[in-house]
């Protein structure tokens, strides 16, 4: 068991180590929370405008076949910049802004070419692309997807150079700036969808995606302090912090390639199931990704900033007493928020997309996926943040080593599976290769920080799940109030009221057992100034 007495002093001066205020953690994973709540309902108002107008069909299909090979690109990239950036960029910071600007200057400027190559490789083989990564499509659907991959070439461009600015603007922390953006980068697409879609279909996409990519990357540009510099004189030559850069950057290749091979060959294997399970697995997807960038994704990204501080100036006690507090916190918030998505799949799915061509039969499929990814919504959370924790100790060898082997699980168990499951196989195999990799990770973390088994964790692990299951056997018995009725009738009897029940009863259960996160979310969420708990002395 850990001695905490001895560190209560050091606990509580965690955020003034890198000139941060106690509440500043808390105030921004709540700011760019707020931020990520408006930047997905635009996200998710894209989605539902896609499934208003086509619902589960081949063009629902060609949609998230066509975005699910940009993203792939565009979080390539950004898994390959933001590790190996923020850390060394953090170090130049400390130096001076002649150092930070060079470094900004030499990645930039290459990054820039490398995706204008890639851009024109887009548009000269989309139908090659197209025939390899969805080779169970119509023919139909590969052209349609082929068109759509040709007119989104240049928006995955500009989101490519998005991610290096915003990993600039989250090591300056300034997180808005980063983020807000990006939200409008999502709004104008929702906008160009609802104006375009009935004139253009499924291209006014790809119009909505450009232009909004290109006007969201100028402002975040403009928001950087070295961008300013970028075509200035160069008093300094930053080639050691570059060549850093890469040699971080070099282990991560690898994983991150198989990573995203990962997610294509599962698209592969979609595209030859019947129209429609593509779409399924596209939606609850989405839904899910969109619940972790509220929460643990907003927490992650102030506290991997903070943690590349902490590690650049060897407080490796620090290190771990906020990577213990905020494994906690997540814990603390997905454990129930994954209680809550398996049982109540089905209300949600239907009050979220069941209108237009999502019709009932699109509502049963998506919410079987859901099902699925829902029971690895905790594994998803936490992967983040392990992952990250390393990455922040400028160690990127382990997740791709450990990540590598995930990848060969998911693909072994997908292809094995696909025949007797469908769709299901790609989706338990993606939640049990991710489970599997969280799992390797976090006993490797644990052997250098001892946190896993201490007494007070293990307590915490028992009481949360035990309030969960309290919270889940109300809810269950508030779900037998089903209705039948209008939509709001459905809304309030299927959704809100076992949701509300739930809530209400976990936050007794969490009052009664007296667990400190409870208090750390409230003072978050409340934005207090002073926090008596020690927990959130700790953290924020």
């Amino acid at each position: 068991m850990q001695n905490t007495a001895p560190q209560k002093s050091v606990h509580k001066t965690i955020d003034s180590a890198a000139g941060t205020p106690k509440t500043a953690i808390g105030k921004a994973a709540l700011g760019l929370s707020v931020i990520a709540v408006f930047s997905k309902v635009f996200g998710f108002a894209e989605k539902l405008i896609v499934a208003h107008f086509f619902g589960t069909d081949a063009r629902a299909d060609v949609y998230f076949a066509a975005m699910g090979i940009v993203l792939s690109v565009v979080f390539l990239v950004k898994e390959l910049i933001y590790p190996s950036v923020l850390p060394v960029f953090a170090q130049t910071l400390k130096k001076s802004f002649y150092v930070s600007s060079d470094l900004y200057r030499k990645i930039f400027f290459r990054l820039l070419a490398v995706m204008a190559v890639f851009a024109v490789i887009a548009v000269l083989c989309s139908d090659v692309m197209t025939a390899i990564l969805v080779p169970g499509f119509s023919e139909d659907k590969k052209m349609l997807t082929s068109s759509l991959l040709k007119f989104l070439a240049p928006a995955l461009s500009f989101m490519c150079l998005m991610t290096f600015t915003q990993s600039v603007l989250n090591c300056r922390k300034r997180f808005f700036k980063a983020a807000i953006p990006e939200a409008g980068f999502k709004l104008l697409i929702v906008a160009g969808l609802i104006a375009l879609a009935p004139i253009m279909g499924i291209y006014a996409l790809a119009a909505a995606a450009v232009v909004g990519s290109v006007l969201a990357f100028i402002v975040q540009f403009a928001f950087v302090p070295e961008s300013k510099a970028v075509l200035a004189y160069s008093v300094y030559d930053a080639k050691d912090e570059f060549n850093r850069i890469l040699k971080l950057a070099g282990p991560l290749v690898l994983g991150v390639v198989f990573s995203h091979i990962s997610g294509l060959i599962d698209n592969m294997l979609a595209s030859t199931l019947p129209t429609g399970q593509l779409s399924y697995l596209g939606y609850s997807k989405k839904l899910i990704d969109a619940i972790l960038l509220v929460g643990p994704i907003a927490l992650v990204t102030v506290v991997y900033s903070q943690l590349s501080h902490l590690n650049a100036e060897g407080k490796t006690e620090k290190f771990r007493t906020l990577f213990v507090r905020s494994l906690r916190l997540i814990l603390f918030v997905s454990i129930p928020a994954s209680v809550v998505l398996i049982m109540l799949r089905e209300p949600i799915v239907a009050a979220m997309f069941e209108r237009g061509r999502f019709t009932q039969q699109s509502t049963l499929g998506t919410s079987q996926a859901l099902f699925i990814y829902a029971t690895g919504f905790v594994t998803f959370a936490v992967e983040a943040l392990v992952v990250f924790g390393f990455y922040a100790l400028s160690n990127t060898k382990q997740p791709v080593r450990v990540g590598i082997f995930a990848v060969f699980l998911d693909i072994i168990l997908a292809v094995s599976l696909v025949v007797p499951l469908g769709f299901a196989a790609i989706a338990w195999a993606f939640v049990f290769s991710k489970t599997v990799k969280v799992i390797i990770l976090i006993l490797i973390m644990n052997r250098k920080f001892r946190f896993l088994y201490d007494s007070e964790f293990m307590q915490f692990i028992l009481t949360v799940a035990l309030s969960c299951i309290v919270s889940a056997f109300c809810l269950s018995l508030l779900n037998n109030l089903n209705s039948d009725g209008s939509f709001l009738q459905r809304f309030i009897f299927d959704l809100a009221v076992p949701s509300a029940g739930f809530a209400a009863v976990f936050w007794l259960c969490c009052r009664l057992f007296k667990i400190e996160e409870l208090k750390a979310l409230s003072a978050i969420l409340l934005r207090k100034e002073s926090i008596k708990s020690e927990l959130t002395e700790d953290i924020l």
